[in-house]
């Protein structure tokens, strides 16, 4: 319905301009002619156009004086140019279709000025102090670009965050040096897929691998690390206007843009900072005497047939005495400040046949968690070449290497399968009053390293397998540490040549990109006690005891793209056109390989044998093909009225091969996908006097834009390779082919204004959107006669509705110093329509997430509560029960968690259970601040977040109060007798009653304002022929941070998963850095 409405209006449109084409003068004004300009119209022929002259001066916006040499042109029509004399003063003769002019010159930024009814027009520019806010191209589109400057950010993920806030929803994963960011543009436009942004570098799409998990927890292969952020020229957002895209274009786009040669001369550059994090954040935990009361009153909640237990003997003649009277930080040995170093080099030049951009650069990451480090070399170079009159080439290749030491980070997301392995986790739930280091005979600490602890192993008699005993977290360093154990390499080469050819009007270019991604994985879990005994070592249910783990994954991706096209540009008089057209096709091919074991014997037997225990072995040989027909045009009149086209035909082998929606040539099915976009630039309308507004633009628009990351061979029937108790191989169907599987469709609405007001030092931008997502792709349950579980399927629907707005003001332009203010502003709200049938619940870390009509996806669904049952009489007044696994009735008791009885049955159970929250948030974006006082220049940038609910996992964990963990400070405070009133239930061993089941006690407003960065540089007053500059800055981050949230970041995110969203499971928090560095352009 939209697409029809909006061609209607098109139609409409270019009616309305054919009608005015022959009336240009009076469109220009009305004006009489002053003087004649030839313009030519063709190869051989020539037109006499109407032309007037305009006069004017250009001043200095903040001194007021004349600018000499400021270029004057036509926008859109570079023939059309003067520059103004020493006087500040020009005179330009122009057709009378040109209805806008362009003002530029270095050192300051471009402004535009319609040409109206005069003749005399002067104009005042600002320095590019300032963000630049117009363009020499007018935008039609929703779309925003970040330039990259100064900075300790090692990933672009961080710029995309500080500059793009409303446009590009970014949650840093985790403080893990250039771990990444999961990344969202207008809101979440799938159930089951992928829904990161498509990111393009330099015309070439990525893969970026989101479904690609890790083998440690909390780690992440970012794709994006691998390129140096010094690098970039500049990241591009487009929020729509994808189709060019086609079937990977749904959740927006990122163009990133790397550095070319644009100096003859040869220019050397030399950037170099060190910086330092501190040791961050951590929950407030129990001392060892709390710890120990919290341990014995656990015991008298559980059966045990142990009638001493030696860490509550306080005799200090007790032989056990020492080891268990310590006073131990725990985390004191596994968080640490953290240190940073980077190196860039980079060589610019060329001649008139060839310009070149070489750099290197090597960048070194500590992380606040031990082990974990980060480094990264890279080299690149990029080259422009002439071959010949009219034909050139782009010639680039890159190399990266990104290694990191690596263990586990964060909770578990359950206990039962292996033991918790990660060291800050355990340095939060290890008892305090236990020392890392072995006692002698004689009661003396000695430097041999503890092994797994056993003082609460064996105490409940009620099972064969407690798992009561817990890493020493010093031994995984000690032990797991080394290429050959934890370690992590991703290595990136990129070759691109893009011959380019102009024949008059028309450009006809080949984009050809090879691609090799290799990603190499190792990981070591070392023996917590003595290999040759299995009492203290992990019980895994089914399985059997595991002493230690080992894993590898070796895979490689090599991908290949073509890209040919062929451009045409042309204008004739007041119409312009800009059209192109190709095809394009990439190919990408992936093998993988993991093996996993357990109990080598001995922690110097890293490499996998066929001796040990439980091995398994998969693997990846996956390859897919896109093929895509694409046609593009843009079109103006006057510089005044904005029309661009674009569809695009494409077909993926993951599509079925009866996909329905599309068409069917060649035996292959197409998914096809139109956009139409439109503007009217008001203020260059000649009865346009609005005062206060110099510049109005109004867009709107319409596409169709798909999503087809769906599993590489779901729309394929295959068998599969299984092992039955670990012991037994055999091969299963593992899909049956659903020939009719699709991509997802998103129609999106997008309506928009730009203005510029008060003399430009005001700029306001606002977008409203609605997207509509048809055909989801779910996994759908087979019958279960038939022994398989799932199939994927196109059915059901939700919509996007949302806004995006910012604001900029020049609040004081003086010839010294300038401030400027700004602010932005995102907002969605994420409603599914239909569904074919019920989806089923994600269990994630153990919370109910379900996707239901009229809810959020990804909401949050468990039992509310209202606070803790505080005396006998309560409960018996409640008469609340649950019923156990033999249908017997049990009721809550005093110091039980008080859930909502939704029902009023009394018994709570699954009926019970509402919709708690989500983590969408309701408002979004960054304010920022910039100062400049003559070679100074002080940023500040604050990013935040509101109305986003989180899942404490991570405190849930600490504050259960049913296990030997360690707990946080909030424990003091559990009920522990009739009548008091308090938030924290009793203490329970094993939790009976499930007080710790997924409710809102666990979830939490999670907004926050965040001081993300304060920056101050200096650029040095020089004037040496071999020495262009040195600027010197530093700059802090995170430095304050307002939020209600009671985890250590309000910031973080488990999964690029939209189920996993607003879940905490306690990875590393991102926590204040400071860094310091130096510049030097030669």
């Amino acid at each position: 319905m939209y697409m029809r409405q909006i061609m209607q209006a098109m139609v409409a449109l270019v009616v309305l301009m054919s009608s005015t084409a022959p009336v240009a003068a009076m469109v220009s004004g009305g004006n009489e002619a002053n003087d004649t300009v030839s313009t030519k119209a063709g190869k051989a022929a020539a037109e006499i156009v109407a032309a007037r002259k305009i006069t004017g001066t250009v001043y200095d916006a903040a001194t007021k004086e004349p600018l000499p040499g400021v270029r004057v042109q036509g926008t859109g029509h570079s023939n059309v140019t003067t520059m103004t004399n020493s006087e500040g003063a020009y005179t330009l003769n122009i057709p009378s279709y040109v209805t806008l002019l362009n003002f530029s010159t270095p050192g300051y930024g471009l402004i535009q000025r319609p040409v109206l009814n005069d003749d005399v027009i002067d104009v005042y520019i600002y320095t590019d102090k300032f963000s630049e806010k117009y363009n020499e191209d007018i935008i039609i589109t929703a779309t925003n670009k970040a330039d990259i400057g100064l900075g300790s950010s090692i990933t672009v993920d961080a710029e995309i965050a500080n500059n793009l806030g409303a446009d590009v929803r970014s949650i840093t994963r985790s403080g893990s040096p250039a771990i990444g960011a999961a990344m969202f543009i207008r809101g979440i436009n799938s159930i089951s897929l992928n829904t990161q942004p498509l990111v393009v570098v330099d015309g070439v799409i990525y893969d970026m691998q989101e479904d690609a998990g890790a083998l440690h927890s909390g780690a992440y292969n970012n794709i994006l690390s691998a390129i140096d952020i010094n690098d970039i020229a500049d990241v591009r957002v487009l929020k729509n206007a994808t189709a060019l895209y086609g079937a990977r274009a749904a959740n927006g786009v990122l163009l990133i843009t790397t550095k070319r040669g644009k100096s003859m001369a040869t220019r050397i550059t030399a950037n170099i900072y060190g910086g330092v994090a501190l040791t961050p954040k951590l929950p407030d935990m129990m001392s060892a005497e709390q710890y120990r009361t919290y341990a014995n009153e656990l015991i008298g909640t559980m059966e045990t047939n142990m009638k001493v237990f030696n860490f509550l003997q306080s005799n200090p003649d007790f032989y056990y005495y020492n080891m268990y009277h310590n006073e131990t930080d725990w985390s004191d040995y596994i968080y640490r400040e953290a240190y940073t170093q980077n190196y860039k080099i980079s060589v610019e030049g060329g001649d008139e046949i060839a310009m070149y951009n070489f750099s290197l650069g090597y960048t070194g990451a500590q992380s606040g968690l031990e082990k974990n480090d980060f480094n990264r070399l890279n080299i690149r170079f990029n080259s422009d070449i002439v071959l010949a009159k009219d034909f050139k080439t782009r010639f680039d290749i890159g190399y990266s290497r990104v290694q990191r030491n690596l263990l586990d980070d964060g909770a578990p997301a359950e206990y039962a399968s292996a033991p918790i392995s990660s060291p800050g986790f355990l340095s939060m739930i290890k008892a305090p009053f236990l020392s890392p280091y072995k006692f002698s005979q004689f009661g003396e600490k000695t430097t041999a390293l503890d092994d797994s602890d056993t003082f609460a192993f064996g105490i409940d008699r009620t099972v064969d397998h407690t798992n009561n005993s817990y890493y020493n977290p010093l031994t995984i360093l000690a032990n797991g540490n080394g290429e050959n154990k934890n370690f992590q390499e991703y290595t990136q080469f990129t070759l691109s040549l893009a011959p380019e050819y102009t024949l008059g009007d028309w450009k006809f270019s080949e984009l050809f990109n090879y691609s090799l991604h290799r990603m190499s994985e190792k990981y070591y879990l070392p023996y917590g006690s003595n290999p040759n005994s299995t009492q203290y070592h992990f019980y895994a249910e089914n399985l059997g005891y595991i002493g230690n783990s080992l894993a590898s994954y070796f895979g490689k991706e090599a991908s290949i793209t073509s890209d040919t096209r062929v451009a045409w540009k042309k204008s004739f008089g007041a119409h312009n056109f800009d059209v192109f057209g190709g095809f394009r096709y990439t190919n990408f091919k992936l093998d993988g390989n993991y093996l996993s074991a357990a109990n080598s014997g001995n922690d110097n037997a890293t490499n996998i044998s066929a001796d040990y225990d439980y091995i398994t072995d998969s693997g990846d040989n996956n390859e897919w093909t896109n093929l895509a027909w694409y046609l593009n045009a843009d079109y103006n009149y006057l510089t005044r009225y904005f029309l661009q086209a674009t569809v695009s035909m494409e077909s993926s082998s993951r599509f079925g091969k009866e996909a329905d929606g599309g068409v069917s040539l060649g035996g292959i099915q197409w998914g096809i996908f139109p956009s139409v976009q439109a503007a009217w630039l008001l203020s260059s309308e000649s009865w346009f006097k609005v005062p206060g507004i110099n510049s109005l633009k109004l867009r709107a628009g319409y596409e169709e834009v798909g999503n087809d990351a769906i599993n590489y061979y779901a729309a394929q029937s295959y068998m599969e390779a299984i092992k039955y108790q670990e012991k037994f191989m055999g091969v299963q169907i593992g899909n049956v082919e659903n020939d009719g599987v699709k991509w997802e469709t998103t129609g999106r609405m997008n309506v928009g204004l730009d203005a510029l007001l008060f003399n430009n030092r005001v700029a306001v931008s606002f977008d409203w959107y609605k997207a509509t997502t048809k055909d989801l792709l779910v996994l759908k349950k087979y019958q279960y006669i038939t022994g398989m579980d799932t199939y994927w399927s196109n059915g059901g629907e939700m919509e996007n509705t949302g806004f995006e707005a910012s604001i900029n003001a020049k609040v004081i332009n003086g010839k010294n110093f300038t401030w400027e203010l700004g602010a932005s502003v995102g907002s969605y709200k994420n409603e599914v329509t239909a569904l074919d049938e019920n989806v089923a619940p994600v269990n994630a870390y153990g919370a109910e997430v379900v996707t239901k009509v009229g809810e959020a996806v990804g909401s949050f669904y468990g039992y509310k509560t209202d606070g803790i049952i505080k005396s006998a009489e309560e409960a018996a007044q409640l008469g609340l029960y649950q019923i156990d696994a033999t249908g017997k009735k049990e009721y809550f008791r005093p110091g039980d968690v008080k859930f909502v009885d939704v029902t009023g049955e009394g018994e709570i159970s699954e009926a019970d259970k509402q919709i708690l929250g989500d983590a969408h948030p309701d408002l979004f974006g960054n304010i920022f601040s910039k100062f400049t006082y003559k070679n100074w220049q002080l940023d500040v940038l604050f990013n935040y977040s509101l109305g986003n609910d989180a899942f404490n996992y991570y405190r849930q964990q600490l504050e259960g109060g049913s296990n030997f963990f360690n707990q946080t400070t909030a424990a003091l405070n559990r009920w522990s007798y009739d009548g008091q009133e308090t938030n924290t239930p009793r203490l329970a061993y094993g939790d009976p009653m499930r007080n710790n089941r997924f409710s809102d006690r666990w979830i939490e407003d999670a907004s926050y304002l965040r001081l993300k960065k304060v920056q101050l540089s200096y650029n040095l007053p020089l004037s040496l022929s071999w020495l262009q500059g040195i600027t010197v800055w530093g700059a802090a981050e995170n430095l304050l941070t307002f939020t209600k949230y009671l985890g250590s970041d309000p910031e973080f995110s488990v999964s690029n998963n939209v189920m996993f969203q607003g879940i905490d499971a306690g990875m590393l928090p991102q926590s204040r850095s400071f860094h310091l560095g130096v510049k030097v352009n030669l």
